[in-house]
């Protein structure tokens, strides 16, 4: 019995020391492939934050750009509307002054006429690009409004000096 005892005893210690040994000593290259799939997996969620965060961006960027433009649309409305009243205003001089050009004195008469020529081409001119407002582009408004500020700023003083 006392050498079945041992005989059993050194199995166990055999069997307790082939266990040790197989947990303790992974299979080589195991601790590497661990790192590499926790390098894998870093990089796969860094890709995953950058993609959301480029993402948050073009959002952001798109509401700009839609907010820009509906403020760009409603500054340009704006302008239009009061370049057509500018014309009404144009206009009801113009009327004046072709009822003021029926009733003068012949000599001033052609003078009010050839005015009134002129007026009603600069007139012509500012109503084109009156009606132009609503297609132009915010890259070129700008210089467009400036064009035109100078073309009614030009029709005023010529009625002004005829007046």
């Amino acid at each position: 019995m006392l050498i079945r005892n041992f005989a059993m005893l050194a199995v166990s210690t055999s069997l307790a020391g082939a266990l040790l040994g197989a947990t303790g000593c992974d299979k080589p290259g195991a601790a590497e492939q661990q790192k590499e799939n926790a390098a894998v997996q870093d990089n796969l969620q860094a890709q995953n934050s950058a993609a959301q965060q480029s993402a948050q961006a073009q959002a952001e960027m798109r509401d700009k750009v839609v907010a820009a433009q509906v403020d760009f649309d409603k500054t340009r409305n704006d302008y239009s509307r009061d370049r057509q009243l500018d014309l009404k205003e144009v206009d009801e001089r113009i009327s004046k002054l072709e009822t003021r050009a029926q009733s003068a004195t012949a000599p001033t008469r052609g003078q009010l006429e050839q005015a009134l020529a002129n007026i009603r081409v600069q007139r012509s001119a500012l109503a084109s690009d009156i009606r132009a407002i609503s297609g132009v582009a915010a890259v070129d408004w700008d210089q467009f409004k400036s064009k035109v500020d100078d073309e009614y700023n030009s029709l005023r003083d010529h009625l002004d000096k005829v007046a």
